[in-house]
């Protein structure tokens, strides 16, 4: 009986091994969070009753994608590699992410001509410039990344992705940008800067030690949990003011559940929180939707 028993352990354990290892690489390959700037960029053609585009959608999937593993062409480019077992996956695996990396930007490029995306090419660079220079320096090694800017960091991820997710589809779409169009961006950007504050508590050491003002180190941590949750508040207000019906009922309930998830966001709380949960309310605020005008 026993010899079952072990057996049968035996057999489980490669196939814990194999899970960790899949959900590792879809959390740090940055595939996860790109599938959430997906479904964010569907839903926006959801609110608004448009046909949904998916050369658009994967465009910014594959954009996204891109976007958070430059950090890993630009070792490549400066010849440094590390692979030992007690680095960060995303260090262990640098090489698969660069050429992941040149992969999206390639699939992208040839979505934004092979489809003709109607969306000013100036305004998707100046947006690319934004987002490669949050974790690269654009200019120097001399100069920092704009993460490093007191205060900043979470104002340029919410603008980037509200902009990516709601402004690109809709100008795509030749939708005039008035002030329906200008509501459900304000909302996205509320909700996203809700969210960006977690990640400010989960860096707050991190950032202390490379002296850069963040929210945390400005407010604490319990006030910028607050913040949050009033970031939350507004954007509430905001779907109660413009939605009804069974929309408004997803809206509020993606709220709900962004709103627990940061109330028990602390420092402590592991990567796979942030990497699963807070990334992940954006995947939950589309499912919600979806499931809302199904």
């Amino acid at each position: 009986m026993l010899k079952k028993e072990h057996s049968d352990i035996r057999r489980q354990q490669p196939l814990a091994d194999w899970l960790r290892a899949g959900i590792e690489a879809l959390l740090y390959s940055s595939v996860f969070i790109s599938l959430c700037a997906f479904g964010l960029t569907v839903e926006t053609y959801l609110l608004t009753g448009l046909k949904v585009s998916l050369p658009m959608a994967g465009f910014v999937f594959l954009a996204t994608l891109f976007t958070y593993n430059t950090s890993s062409l630009q070792r490549m480019w400066r010849g440094w590699w590390a692979g030992k077992e007690d680095q960060p996956w995303s260090i262990r695996h640098q090489r698969e992410l660069a050429v992941l990396a040149l992969l999206s930007l390639a699939g992208a490029v040839m979505l934004f001509f092979l489809y003709e995306l109607r969306i000013n090419l100036w305004f998707v660079l100046a947006l690319a410039l934004i987002s490669v220079g949050y974790t690269v320096p654009l200019a120097s090694s001399r100069l920092k990344p704009f993460r490093s800017v007191p205060l900043l960091k979470v104002f340029l991820i919410a603008l980037v992705w509200s902009a990516v997710t709601v402004l690109f589809p809709l100008i795509d779409a030749a939708v005039a940008l008035d002030s329906s169009v200008m509501l459900i961006w304000l909302r996205r950007f509320l909700f996203i800067l809700a969210l960006a504050l977690l990640f400010d508590i989960r860096d707050y050491t991190y950032d202390r030690r490379t002296r850069t003002l963040t929210f945390p180190g400005l407010l604490g941590e319990n006030y910028t949990r607050l913040l949050s949750q009033g970031l939350l508040l507004l954007y509430l207000l905001l779907v109660l003011l413009t939605e009804e019906g069974a929309v408004l009922v997803s809206l509020v309930s993606a709220a709900l559940v962004a709103g627990l998830i940061v109330w028990n966001a602390t420092e402590e709380k592991p990567r796979i929180y942030y990497a699963l949960l807070a990334d992940g309310a954006m995947l939950v605020h589309f499912a919600f939707v979806y499931l809302a005008v199904s």
